[in-house]
């Protein structure tokens, strides 16, 4: 038969009510050292585990978050999500990751099911091909934060990095190195992140007067292989990037791949900086100069965020975090 906290109550000689706030973890509760041993001693040694059920019809949550990513093998998303996670583990929520693959029909989907399991609050970096299931999260006024991408026309939470102020030094970086061309790989171009990094680059360009052309601009997609095939018809130029700005980490090493096929030299003909940081970046045969997220605060200010947002019992104001990324010169660049 099943352990009750009452059983547990009697083992470690103690209220039914205290058992609980230990168990439950009350930082207020004044208990000593000593009656918290005796009552996970004797949950330990009964097999005692919470009625989730009960536990969620006395307090009226789930403790359930959804956290909705556009590819957990990314190696962003993926860091990201595990500083949520590791955020939602202390405060005693599950969170639930669904990976859409840039598909809107997908996001759409996990959206649904994900409120039909009750959760008490969302995570999401949207593939950004339609606003109408986040606007209508937003009038719901349903717990709700947007990372890495936002929607200029939505009213909603969002944490973010100084994407276009970042693109923006990058290229100035590269002019001041000496390079006249420098090229722009970019992502998917729909993103509020590529175009807030294109902005940024293009706007460098101009200031800068260096030479301004749309065949420098390249690339329409996350991975390696389109960081591949983008870089090489940037190489068929009659006159090559002297200089090329990677926008994403997976794209940054098919663009290195590509280069390097070529037989050139990195940086000796081409120098290279990338979005994001990757733990092996600073690893790889030339050092990969990097635009580093600080990836933990955004997971946690994230879910600060979301958190105030579950527990406030009234309506709190937009909130949008900037958070500022930094630049990192290795061998890739000279």
């Amino acid at each position: 038969m099943k352990s009750t906290l009452k059983d547990v109550a009697k083992k470690a000689n103690l209220h039914s009510s205290t058992v609980s706030r230990v168990l439950r973890g009350e930082k207020k509760l004044r208990v000593s050292d000593e009656t918290r041993k005796r009552v996970f001693d004797a949950a330990e040694e009964l097999h005692y585990s919470p009625n989730q059920t009960a536990r969620t019809l006395r307090m009226q949550k789930s403790f359930l978050i959804g956290l909705i990513v556009p590819d957990i093998a990314n190696p962003f998303f993926a860091r990201v999500a595990r500083s949520i996670e590791i955020q939602g583990f202390e405060r005693g929520y599950t969170v639930i990751v669904c990976n859409t693959d840039e598909k809107q029909e997908k996001e759409d989907k996990f959206i649904d099911t994900l409120l039909s399991r009750g959760i008490d609050g969302l995570i999401i970096a949207p593939v950004q091909d339609s606003t109408e299931q986040i606007q209508k999260l937003v009038e719901r006024k349903f717990p709700l934060v947007l990372f890495d991408r936002d929607f200029d026309d939505i009213k909603t939470n969002s944490v973010l990095t100084n994407n276009f102020e970042a693109s923006y030094d990058a290229v100035k970086l590269l002019a001041e190195k000496g390079s006249k061309r420098v090229a722009f790989v970019s992502g998917r171009r729909k993103i509020y992140t590529t175009q807030q990094r294109l902005e940024g680059y293009k706007k460098a360009v101009k200031d800068l007067n260096l030479e301004n052309s749309e065949s420098l601009i390249v690339g329409d997609g996350f991975s390696f292989e389109s960081g591949f095939e983008s870089t090489k018809q940037l190489l068929k130029l009659p006159e090559p990037p002297t200089a090329i700005l990677v926008t994403g980490n997976l794209v940054s090493v098919g663009a290195m791949k590509a280069v390097l096929e070529a037989g050139l030299s990195i940086p000796k003909d081409i120098s290279i900086i990338a979005f994001s940081d990757n733990i092996f970046s600073q690893y790889l045969v030339t050092p990969l100069s990097s635009i580093i997220h600080p990836i933990d605060e955004i997971g946690l200010e994230t879910f600060k965020i979301l958190i105030n947002q579950i527990d406030s019992k009234e309506e709190l104001p937009i909130v949008k975090k900037m958070i500022t990324s930094s630049l990192e010169l290795r061998d890739s660049v000279q």
